[in-house]
């Protein structure tokens, strides 16, 4: 039955974004399809599947020119990024200041942001505290429409 594959289908997709957020969580790093096809009890393929179906809806974004590595699982860059965030003593990557503070919102813990100026490269943090920013003199500024951001999500 058709049906019935699509919700198997749908409940796995579910199964590996779970365990995938999970493990960033827990280890600041995101895992390959391997890893989570171990966790999960399952073939890598079956993972990469569930990646490519997570990439089209915009849930993740893979690594250039493979299947089985994750790029970006927002608000987590898998990548060192600019935008480094600390929480308790565990500090991850986020792929834009908005993202920065959307890791301390996902993990439902205070964080600060370290940052640059994109103009002058000075030194820039932020502060979240009790689920919202620290109020301080700074600008956050998008260079890209958030409508067009997914035109071209890694180098937005």
């Amino acid at each position: 039955m058709k049906i019935g594959r699509e919700v198997e289908s749908l409940e796995f997709e579910t199964a590996v974004k779970l365990r995938l957020y999970q493990v960033i969580a827990e280890t600041t790093r995101a895992p390959d399809a391997a890893e989570l096809a171990r966790a999960l009890v399952t073939s890598p393929s079956r993972v990469e599947e569930a990646f490519r179906a997570l990439s089209a809806k915009r849930l993740l974004v893979l690594e250039p020119g493979t299947g089985s590595r994750i790029r970006m699982a927002p608000p987590f860059s898998a990548v060192e990024t600019p935008f480094l965030v600390r929480v308790g003593e565990k500090a991850y990557y986020a792929n834009c200041v908005w993202d920065a503070l959307g890791v301390s919102a996902a993990l439902h813990r205070d964080a600060r942001v370290f940052a640059s100026d994109g103009h002058t490269g000075e030194p820039l943090g932020l502060e979240v505290r009790g689920g919202k920013p620290v109020p301080r003199p700074c600008a956050i500024h998008f260079a890209v429409p958030a409508a067009r951001w997914w035109d071209d999500i890694i180098y937005t």
